[in-house]
């Protein structure tokens, strides 16, 4: 037969689990209205959980501290606001402490109850003072109860009853730690207020549960805005405990700043000694400087000194020159001859010189001209000629004395030149020693002044101090709580209620390991085709009739035509032998036996049913007849014997059905069916009938069948739904890998025998109509009300 493909096999897989789990559907019906009957319990005895929120703006407020000019790096401003920094302060012990002290968070108050055990937070009808230290309490908790009475109060604790009547404002003792109970007059007890559960927590732990149940987060990007969250069961004491929060956070933030501006103050004050210390400092250096270096003022100061180098310099130039050109003049002299005339007004700054010059040059011209009317010897020539060497000696001769003059003069003025160089090159470092007491002078002035500025600026920010932050939303409980969420635990009740059912069957199916439709053949042996589904009958019936419309009969059918599409062409014409065995007995390999050579014999085909169990045969059975009647055995054991006689015609009133029942049992089964007698039966019976079915021994629990598989030319393996074992598929499937069973062929019988969805519905599916039994012409009885479908 043709396997379906992949994907069809998928469907049929998740078709069938869904029908296998749905047959155990009031499994998930009590599962899932147990867990929501739970849920509810839950829900009802549980205490709500309320989410309280606030917000509040972190001021970014920079007054109480000090900022330098732009040119000086800032010494005391304050950073900018960071969230990250206020949340650690938020959710720092110190501040949280603060808090549990303030609304005494160590001792919690809870009103005993049958099942609910709600906290106390208004409204108490007593208060707890505790004598002893908050830090002689332990790790562990101090828990007991006080049974509130007209005339006074018991304690209860888990260890012991104390029917000691205790009075109010008095001292009591605890496992150790004192304390008394204030009476809150105001509050009426009622009968659900008579005994209050107090518990003392370390205060330690209380902080480190507030720290985590506080949550703290900007609303948005680069905001200044912190949301607060508390989860609690009390929303007046979530409440109460965020706006101290706030409260404290804010008193914290002005302490911080006037504490800045104090010490601002103190600072500056301390500062300003040293200043003043500095400042005479300074001044006293800058006196004692300009007295030590006669300075009134450098700049007047650096202009006189500058003035006199340059008449200096000047002085020493034009008396360089004047040397110069008295050297000049007495080179002229001596080079020239007695009578020349001399150069005059060539720059020398003599009037004696620059007179006998003049002298000279009027003789020497007068002479000149006597000598053109007279001779050399001409007394007044003669006369000239004496005077001018006379003058010409004594202009040398002043010119000598002058440069002598000259060079004392020269000499002088040089040194004047270098003091005055010396004064003059001293200025610079005068100017920068002088600058730089100054600059330090200016520097500290400034820094007088600026620190007496901000000592007053310190003064007023400490005075009008603003608020730490700005609240935005004061603590708000929703009134819906967050915990537990009801529909959350109806969900996850639910489907709890069918995993649990769901996780029972799937174990039951895990631990399954038989057989129970087509699909589990199509996994464990896709290769080997199924002839038919014989389905579950839920009556007496074991024998299908000629004519038969019953269910079962048309299961038979199928098997029948699927038979026919298996014999192989060459056993076309001849007698198909067709062997029926199983694994295991209690498979319905007989059954089906029968009843398969009664639909063979409804086509008027002469079919023979030969029984070949030898060792348990249950043929008999279905016919009611002797089991020690002669059958097979007998003849396989006697030689001698007739094959005639072994058969049973016109069994169950068809002519054209006969069977050969398995005879007595023998010791040797397997040496019989091997001795050769059968195969000869076989031949000779092939001869006689259209069709042989062979009811065969299990192969598994015998060799029987495998000693004669050989002669087969169909075999019908039979398993059984909710019966075969998977691993007797794997065995048969080995069988027919090895050729050891020939042109295998699975039968699955008792489909459907624990009122499987899937079998009914595949067969109403393929069909579409359903049958009734003993419908046969004439016959007026009433098929049974159970319908089938394949």
């Amino acid at each position: 037969m043709k396997k379906n493909n992949n994907s069809e096999i998928e469907d049929l897989k998740i078709r069938d689990l869904f029908f296998r789990y749905l047959s155990h559907w009031s499994w998930f019906l009590i599962g899932g209205f147990l867990a929501l009957l739970i849920a509810n319990t839950y829900l009802r005895y549980t205490s709500d959980v309320y989410l309280t929120t606030a917000k509040i703006k972190i001021i970014d407020n920079t007054r109480g501290g000090m900022k330098l000019p732009s040119d000086v790096a800032t010494l005391f401003s304050n950073s900018k606001v960071n969230l990250d920094n206020e949340i650690d302060v938020l959710k720092s012990h110190r501040l949280l402490e603060l808090v549990a002290n303030k609304l005494n968070l160590e001792t919690t108050y809870y009103s005993v109850g049958k099942i609910k055990t709600p906290e106390i937070w208004k409204n108490k009808p007593f208060n707890v003072v505790w004598l002893d230290s908050k830090n002689t309490i332990n790790n562990s908790k101090i828990v007991f109860e006080v049974k509130i009475l007209p005339n006074g109060y018991k304690i209860i604790s888990e260890n012991n009853k104390s029917d000691i009547l205790f009075q109010y404002g008095k001292e009591n003792n605890f496992q150790g730690h004192s304390f008394f109970l204030v009476r809150e007059n105001n509050v009426i007890v009622n009968v659900g207020l008579d005994r209050i559960k107090v518990i003392r927590t370390p205060m330690l732990m209380v902080l480190d549960n507030l720290s985590s149940s506080l949550k703290l987060a900007s609303t948005a990007k680069q905001s200044e805005v912190l949301s607060m969250e508390l989860t609690g069961e009390n929303k007046d004491k979530s409440e109460a405990i965020i706006n101290e929060i706030i409260d404290k956070f804010n008193q914290d933030g002005l302490n911080d700043r006037q504490l800045v501006s104090q010490r601002t103050i103190d600072f500056v004050n301390e500062r300003f000694v040293n200043l003043s210390g500095e400042l005479d400092n300074i001044e006293n250096q800058k006196k004692t400087f300009k007295t030590n270096n006669n300075l009134s003022f450098l700049q007047e100061d650096a202009k006189v000194t500058v003035s006199k180098k340059s008449i200096t310099e000047g002085n020493y130039s034009a008396i360089e020159t004047q040397i110069a050109l008295a050297k000049l003049l007495e080179d002229t002299l001596k080079k020239e001859g007695p009578f020349e005339l001399l150069p005059s007004n060539i720059g020398i700054e003599n009037e004696n010189i620059n007179s006998l010059i003049s002298d000279y040059n009027k003789i020497k011209l007068e002479r000149d001209k006597f000598l053109v009317s007279a001779g050399v010897k001409n007394p007044i020539v003669v006369e000239y000629s004496d005077k001018l060497k006379e003058l010409k000696q004594n202009v040398l001769s002043s010119i000598q004395v002058l440069q002598k003059q000259l060079t004392v003069s020269l000499k002088n003025i040089k040194s004047v030149k270098q003091d005055n160089l010396t004064t003059f090159s001293s200025i610079p470092a005068k100017e920068k020693i002088l600058r730089s007491i100054e600059r330090q002078q200016t520097i500290k002035e400034t820094l007088y002044l600026f620190l007496l500025q901000k000592r007053e600026e310190a003064s007023v920010a400490k005075a009008i101090t603003t608020p730490s932050i700005k609240v935005v939303d004061y603590a708000v409980t929703n009134y819906i709580p967050i915990a537990p969420k009801r529909s959350f635990v109806y969900s996850a009740a639910l489907i709890l209620g069918l995993l649990i059912p769901f996780g029972t069957v799937y174990t039951l199916f895990l631990l399954d390991t038989k057989i129970h439709s087509k699909l589990d053949f199509d996994l464990l042996s896709p290769n080997i085709p199924i002839l038919a589904e014989i389905p579950f009958i839920n009556n007496d019936q074991l024998i299908i009739a000629k004519n038969d419309r019953s269910v079962l009969a048309e299961s038979f059918r199928i098997l029948r035509t699927n038979i026919n599409y298996l014999i192989p062409p060459k056993n076309k014409v001849e007698c198909p032998v067709i062997y029926c065995c199983s694994s295991i007995k209690g498979e319905g390999k007989t059954f089906v036996s029968l009843n398969l050579a009664l639909t063979l014999a409804s086509l008027d085909k002469r079919v023979l049913l030969l029984g070949a169990d030898l060792r348990n045969p249950q043929l008999h059975k279905y016919l009611k007849v002797d089991k020690n009647r002669i059958g097979l055995s007998n003849y396989l054991y006697d030689s001698t014997s007739d094959w005639k006689n072994l058969l049973n015609e016109k069994v169950l009133n068809n002519e054209f059905l006969s069977i050969v029942f398995a005879g007595s049992v023998p010791p040797n089964p397997a040496e019989l069916l091997s001795n050769g007698r059968f195969e000869e039966l076989l031949n000779i019976l092939k001869k006689e009938y259209d069709y042989i079915v062979v009811d065969t021994a299990p192969t598994i629990l015998v060799t029987d069948t495998l000693l004669i598989s050989h002669l087969a030319d169909i075999t019908v393996y039979i398993t059984r739904a909710d019966h075969t074992d998977k691993k007797l598929i794997t065995y048969s499937k080995e069988l027919n890998e090895q050729r050891k069973l020939l042109n295998l062929a699975y039968v699955i019988n008792n489909v459907g025998g624990k009122n499987r969805y899937g079998y009914k519905y595949n067969y109403g599916y393929n069909y579409g109509y359903k049958y009734g039994y003993n419908e046969e012409k004439g016959d007026q009885k009433k098929a049974p009300k159970k319908n089938f479908f394949f």
